[in-house]
């Protein structure tokens, strides 16, 4: 079924390349110094995902809170209906870890596909120096801190050897949830995953194949949820941590960032079409389980509802200037965006040390707390460590800009 689906799109590819004339960017072209696109409201819906996950991550903890459990059961003892419905919705807001797979595969896509036409090939060890300084420093403090909070609260012992090389993910899915300090790094190892074969392919596949490559990715991802759901006993965790499994959202961003790049999307839907779609999706979001997957249908096509959802609401925020929501400009959420990464990484601490160490904070506010604290946390990680280091990226840049950018000068001449 794969090679048939390879086929298929690289007919469809090799139509659209000779359609639209797509330049090939495998050829020596001039270094361009126009300054690369900055997608503004991207921030804020980084900010918003990661503040799903913190939501859903707390909601729990908040619920266990006696003045909160007390007014949220009825004399038998049972959640009222609201509360279910509530804790039903809000544990939905995993979907923000696809939302920010979904960003990735566009951003590290569009950024690859600039770098090969500007300098007609890319820099995969500067790529790699890049990724490495922004993932790596918050990646493994949390990995580091998982011996200290086995030793000081008996926390279940992490894996050191698989987290050291980003393999966490396949140890959590064989061996369920494990502490806090790593359980929330399952989704940094299938971003690194991604990040390590993304450049190569980008590099060495013609542009005019890339949307079959891309479409391989997602059909292979779509049969190894299958294989999972009929070969498997017991598959809901591999299905929700495999590489394999989640790399189709990635690769569904991919595809966004090559339909905008070569001018290929065009969102123009009408507005009241628009108001539809978000509104039954709305619909379906509080009244469906996004993490159920009973029966094939939700296995392998549920999902791709809500990413299309998605997808198509970013295309319109970031490409269509009739936009209902724009989220261009300068704001303080723009800057919670730039600062999501720590929130997603640092929230998972905060909430475990309000709870065992904070009780004055553990009250009907608790959610409250852990947003503040968390915000004030990234802030201050961002601007003491990540900001700093994220300073040695400008060398890699330039020194791929004087390297290329003398190679294209020679070819001028």
């Amino acid at each position: 079924m794969s090679a048939y689906l390879w086929n298929a799109t690289a007919q469809l590819d090799v139509q659209l390349y000779s359609l639209f004339a797509l330049p090939d960017s495998s050829a020596p072209t001039a270094v361009t110094t126009a300054p690369i696109q900055y997608f503004e409201p991207l921030d804020i819906v980084r900010f918003v995902a990661a503040t799903m996950i913190l939501v859903t991550h707390s909601f729990g903890p908040w619920l266990n809170v006696p003045a909160v459990h007390d007014i949220t059961v009825d004399t038998a003892g049972q959640e009222v209906w609201l509360v279910r419905m509530l804790t039903n919705t809000v544990a939905n807001f995993n979907i923000g870890v696809d939302i920010f797979f979904l960003m990735s595969g566009f951003l590290i896509t569009y950024l690859l596909l600039v770098e090969r036409q500007r300098y007609g090939r890319i820099d995969i060890g500067s790529f790699y120096m890049r990724r490495v300084l922004r993932i790596w420093p918050l990646y493994y403090f949390c990995v580091l801190m998982g011996p200290v909070l086995t030793h000081f609260y008996r926390e279940k012992a992490v894996n050191l050897p698989m987290f050291l090389v980003f393999l966490g993910n396949f140890d959590l899915m064989n061996h369920d949830w494990g502490s806090t300090a790593i359980n929330h790094l399952w989704s940094i190892c299938v971003e690194e995953h991604f990040y390590l074969v993304w450049p190569v392919l980008i590099a060495l596949v013609p542009t005019r194949y890339l949307t079959t490559a891309f479409s391989f990715v997602i059909s292979s991802s779509f049969l190894v949820r299958l294989y999972y759901h009929f070969f498997v006993e017991y598959p809901w965790l591999k299905l929700y941590l495999n590489t394999f499994c989640r790399w189709d959202t990635l690769a569904i961003g991919s595809l966004l960032a090559y339909l905008y790049f070569y001018r290929l999307l065009a969102p123009q839907v009408p507005r009241a079409i628009r108001l539809l779609i978000y509104g039954l999706t709305f619909l379906l979001f509080i009244n469906d389980k996004y993490g159920k997957w009973d029966d094939v249908f939700l296995v392998t096509v549920k999902r791709y509802v809500y990413i299309s959802v998605i997808a198509f609401f970013l295309g319109n925020i970031l490409f269509n200037p009739n936009s209902l929501i724009r989220w261009r400009g300068r704001s303080v959420f723009h800057y919670f965006g730039k600062i999501s990464y720590g929130i997603y990484m640092y929230h998972g601490f905060i909430i475990f040390f309000i709870v065992r160490e904070f009780p004055a904070l553990y009250n009907r506010l608790f959610i409250v707390w852990v947003l503040l604290i968390t915000l004030l946390v990234s802030a201050l990680s961002y601007e003491l460590v990540e900001k700093p280091l994220l300073r040695f990226k400008r060398h890699f840049d330039a020194f791929r800009l004087r390297r290329v950018g003398n190679a294209a000068t020679a070819i001028l001449a």
